[in-house]
């Protein structure tokens, strides 16, 4: 018989034993409920005996055809890493800048002056004195590291001189007691420029000068209202690039080596500070709060012979991206720098070395531990 009959057969049953257990459970004679519940309880026995007879004659489930594309699929292949994964993984190689860099530490509990490799190997201390040594600086040869101390008297920081190695530490310029700090290398090693603060009317007051190597032939520069300092050298020696606030903020300028002919560069109203021309004489990169509350760097075009008050503020482009503090640039080479920051502060401001392309494009960390790294200084 159809299975599909006897489904129906049991369907009858089930439905004939709840109308008789409704008839034994809400009737008013008591032999005819018995009776009724009697019947109900025997259909739906009758019911389990019908539905299960229909399961048995129903017919098996067809097992499925296996197929046979499985003989003509290959096997997966094995996965193999992703191209782009592993370049971004990886991280590019330290640039072959060779050379030495000098800085200034707290690493062993007080500021004194280390030498490093290009890549920050090899980090030895070079000074150990009672107080701070701090700013240094390379002599053009690389055999003579500049610095400047308060060993003497923690109320004036004074220049001293050092072989590259730390030895023959001695101080450059007994004559000067004030403030000696900022210091930097002519090109040709015969001059070093620094800034002091003598008093002028009974208040210090910052201005810039120069000395040979040896201390004698000490000239100053420069001589305004407000504070001249931070000055660098152009690559041929001739023109000096410094920070100025006699118009009241720190502004960009330039003189002539011997001082004369002091012209402003930048003009907005922003504080500029520690301006570096490159080798190539093309540019300059300073660091500046133009682009926030944090101090960045940029660059400007270097005048070109004469130039006018603010002429070159339209030439200045952001290197650094704006949000961390970047700040004590020093060139290595035309198409690095190397420079300090807190790109990569948590908690607490850590200053840390790198090596930036001179186009903001790559940025490879030098140094890394949570001591102040500042001021680097390349010599090849």
């Amino acid at each position: 018989m159809n299975p599909f009959v006897y489904y129906a057969i049991a369907a009858i049953l089930f439905v004939l034993g709840l109308a008789a257990i409704g008839g034994a459970a809400f009737g008013t004679q008591r032999n005819r409920r018995i009776v009724l519940a009697v019947a109900g309880v025997a259909l739906w026995a009758t019911t389990l005996l019908v539905y299960s007879q229909a399961a048995s004659v129903a017919p098996a489930e067809p097992e499925p055809t296996p197929t046979v594309m499985a003989q003509e699929t290959a096997p997966p292949a094995e996965p193999q890493p992703s191209t782009v994964l592993t370049a971004t993984l990886e991280a590019p190689p330290f640039p072959a800048i060779g050379g030495r860099i000098v800085f200034h530490s707290d690493r062993d509990g007080e500021i004194d002056i280390y030498v490093a490799n290009a890549d920050g190997s090899d980090a030895r201390r070079l000074t150990d004195a009672a107080g701070r040594d701090f700013e240094p600086a390379w002599s053009p040869d690389g055999s003579t590291i500049v610095f400047s101390s308060d060993r003497d008297d923690p109320d004036n920081a004074v220049l001293y001189l050092m072989d590259a190695d730390g030895a023959n530490q001695r101080r450059l310029i007994p004559a000067l007691a004030d403030d000696q700090i900022g210091v930097r290398w002519s090109p040709d090693g015969q001059w070093i420029l620094f800034q002091s603060n003598p008093l002028v009317d009974g208040l210090p007051r910052f201005d810039i000068f120069k000395s040979r190597p040896d201390g004698s032939d000490l000239n100053q520069l420069t001589d305004t209202p407000g504070n001249n300092f931070m000055a660098d050298w152009s690559p041929d020696g001739e023109r000096i690039v410094f920070v100025s606030q006699r118009d009241g903020n720190r502004e960009l300028y330039v003189m002539n080596a011997d001082g004369s002919d002091q012209v402003r560069l930048t003009g907005g109203g922003w504080e500029n500070s520690l301006p570096r021309w490159s080798p190539d004489g093309q540019k300059v990169v300073f660091e500046s709060n133009r682009s926030g509350s944090a101090y960045g760097l940029f660059l400007i075009d270097a005048p070109d012979g004469a130039t006018t008050d603010g002429a070159q503020e339209n030439t200045v482009r952001m290197l650094t991206f704006p949000g961390f503090n970047h700040s004590t640039p020093g060139w290595a080479g035309n198409d690095w720098l190397y420079i300090s920051s807190d790109r990569d502060s948590t908690n607490l401001i850590n200053w840390e070395i790198y090596l930036l392309k001179a186009d903001g494009s790559e940025v490879f960390r030098v140094t890394d531990n949570p001591a102040l790294d500042r001021f680097p200084s390349w010599t090849p």
